[in-house]
């Protein structure tokens, strides 16, 4: 079986029916991931051993078409598959889920993860989801729902409170409680479930985050993302800020999507479904300049715009995190709300505010307004915002 590093732009070149695409390829970024090319269809497929003792069996899951998932979106999900056959669970195996009364926590985790995924849940939240589970609630994933109580709930909340945190503990129990919400909205047709036991837990408090950072705040932040070490960050932060693009979005952004000439990042896919034309002023065009400049003479041939490297250090990945130690609270989604909080200090348009940051059009503009009609109009307010933001930031 041939082996390559998937690209978007690969992925979307095979071409089914073509004698010289037809056939398997694995995936080098995502060990167990392949492409099937044959005569109608491109095809995602997992496929690793699972050991159980010395008995060995291979696994092949179809996660779905090159139509209905991204490079991305097939990598992330291939990589939940492989978790779960490495935790012995086949995910072929039609074994339908026991009845609600018999049910486990670790049973009721896989029907509400599989429930979520029919509803498009991001996989993002699907990882978190059984983060939780493995990291805080391992030892009750053979326990009976019907033995869950709201001391124990109680009691479990408090354990990871001391062990591990508040916000760990609230995370936790709030994952709890929509897997046992899940169970008796939707499993539960002979009322044997007891109220949810989280009800009984004490939340801790959590301090009221910082929405925006306020335009005053605006230089000190400007400078201070500049003293970083790191100058693929200063970039990823500051375009972050002129941007307003979704965190997750802007880290995973390739370098293949970059249409300098054009002034935009041709986004194939947003968390919206669709694809995304991100408009770049001048200065952001330098920014991401600045990044390709960067990433050729640290990260050669990385596919990504703001690389990094995995923890063993063997690959180049795309940067994980973007929260910085030094400022925190200062990096992130509070950037998008500032950026959105300025396009409405600027009088930019509603519509068009909402077009620049792949938010749906409310009523029935959602059917007749077409961001890519504007662009344009888009990209002038892009220039205009960029100038702005800047001349608050004494940039």
């Amino acid at each position: 079986m041939a082996t390559r590093n998937f690209t978007q732009k690969w992925v979307d070149s095979r071409r089914p029916g073509d004698p010289a695409h037809l056939g398997l390829t694995r995936d080098t970024g995502v060990t167990g991931l392949i492409i099937a090319v044959n005569k109608t269809s491109k095809t995602w497929k997992v496929q690793r051993d699972m050991w159980r003792g010395k008995r060995c069996k291979t696994i092949r899951h179809t996660l779905g078409t090159t139509d209905e998932l991204s490079l991305n979106d097939a990598r992330a999900r291939a990589q939940e598959i492989i978790a779960q056959i490495r935790r012995g669970i086949d995910p072929n195996a039609a074994t339908p889920a026991p009845p609600v009364g018999q049910m486990t926590v670790g049973e009721l985790w896989d029907a509400y993860e599989a429930w979520l995924r029919t509803r498009g849940c991001a996989p993002v939240t699907l990882k978190d989801h059984r983060y939780n589970l493995d990291r805080y609630l391992d030892d009750w994933r053979n326990l009976p729902l019907s033995e869950l109580r709201k001391s124990k709930a109680r009691e479990r909340h408090e354990k990871i409170t001391r062990e591990n945190g508040p916000y760990p503990a609230n995370h936790a129990m709030r994952s709890l409680r929509a897997a046992y919400n899940y169970a008796i909205d939707k499993l539960d047709d002979d009322d044997v479930l007891r109220a949810n036991p989280v009800k009984g837990v004490n939340f801790n408090p959590e301090r009221r985050r910082k929405a925006i950072i306020l335009p005053e705040d605006l230089p000190d932040w400007w400078r201070r993302t500049g003293a970083l070490p790191n100058p693929l960050r200063v970039a990823m932060h500051r375009l972050g800020l002129l941007s307003g693009l979704r965190p997750g979005t802007l880290v995973s952004l390739e370098r293949e999507w970059v249409d300098l000439d054009g002034q935009a990042v041709r986004i194939p896919r947003m968390k919206s479904g669709h694809s995304f034309d991100l408009p770049l002023s001048d200065a952001m065009v330098g920014l991401v300049g600045d990044a390709l400049r960067i990433g050729d003479t640290l990260y050669k041939e990385s596919q990504w715009l703001f690389p990094t490297r995995s923890n063993d250090g063997r690959r180049v990945i795309a940067t994980q995190v973007w929260r910085e130690r030094s400022m925190p609270g200062e990096t992130g989604h509070i950037l998008r709300h500032t950026y959105r909080t300025m396009a409405d200090a600027l009088g930019v348009p509603q519509s068009r505010a909402r077009a620049l940051l792949d938010h749906q059009q409310p009523g029935i503009e959602a059917h007749y307004l077409h961001a890519s009609g504007l662009r344009d109009q888009l990209l002038a307010d892009q220039e205009r915002m960029t100038k702005f933001i800047l001349e608050t930031a004494n940039a």
